[in-house]
């Protein structure tokens, strides 16, 4: 069995807890892994204010992948080490398109300041809604106007769920602005929603691995990853050993080797078998 040198974890669904901590059994693998020399790294959707809500800057990592990879921090060093942003000359053509397409979507600030948004509300819409009220105590939460042009991070829009839409919606996009990523993931808030995220062209979790593999200098071979929804999946056909979480929707359970729920220490389960 190919050596270990690196892990890559998500975070919301896959390492932490339903109130957000880290269960004690994957605290004590995280360390292990720490003295063993493996890198460890996580990779999350969570913006850097939000992953500063779950990880101290003495947790064990080393490395934290965020906004979706659009982000890389030095964690021992509390360092920024990448920043990528969509320039405001496209940023304004985006969301023109958005305006007239009628969707509801926010757009983030660059970071590091992408906790804060701007939002636009075309229909009424509670998972939309939801979204604002959680958020806007985190950051600036202010509406957008028409003719808005600014460098952002990350584009989200609040899609109903269903495969076709997403896939319809994500192609129109692509026909308009070849240069971006689009990425899918469940709504953290409720079931019956999908979140598009587009972001700066390649970016994506995988991308973050990568780099922090060039920074290290370990090889893709001797990477493992564990996940637990779309948004995971550059990631973990990025990683030469990949793992999801039992909680993970079915068809992400049927395309990676499978772990027990984050909920049973699933990162201790899938990273145990390699040690």
């Amino acid at each position: 069995m190919t050596e270990i040198k690196m892990v890559i974890t998500d975070l919301d669904g896959t390492l932490l807890q339903a109130d957000h901590s880290i269960s004690t059994a994957d605290y004590s693998t995280l360390k292990e892994l720490g003295e063993r020399g493996i890198c460890r790294v996580a990779a999350t959707g969570r913006n850097l204010v939000k992953v500063r809500q779950a990880l101290t800057p003495d947790m064990p990592f080393d490395f934290v992948i965020f906004s979706s990879g659009a982000g890389l921090m030095d964690w021992k060093k509390q360092k920024l080490l990448i920043a990528r942003s969509i320039p405001s000359e496209e940023t304004g053509e985006i969301i023109r398109f958005l305006m007239e397409e009628k969707l509801n979507f926010k757009v983030s600030r660059e970071i590091p300041d992408n906790h804060h948004f701007a939002w636009w509300r075309s229909t009424p819409c509670e998972e939309f809604e939801r979204y604002l009220n959680y958020h806007k105590v985190l950051g600036d939460a202010v509406p957008l106007k028409q003719g808005d042009a600014f460098p952002i991070s990350q584009v989200l829009i609040f899609l109903r769920r269903g495969t076709e839409l997403f896939v319809t919606i994500k192609q129109k996009i692509l026909n308009h602005f070849p240069h971006v990523s689009v990425i899918r993931a469940t709504s953290p808030l409720h079931p019956d929603f999908t979140w598009m995220e587009i972001f700066p062209e390649g970016v994506t979790k995988a991308r973050g691995v990568e780099e922090v593999c060039h920074i290290t200098g370990i090889p893709q071979e001797h990477t493992l990853g564990i996940g637990n929804d779309f948004n995971d999946m550059e990631l973990l056909d990025y990683t030469r050993h990949s793992y999801v979480v039992d909680n993970a929707p079915d068809e992400l359970k049927f395309r990676y080797r499978n772990s027990l729920s984050h909920l049973k220490d699933g990162f201790s389960y899938a990273v145990r078998k390699h040690l």
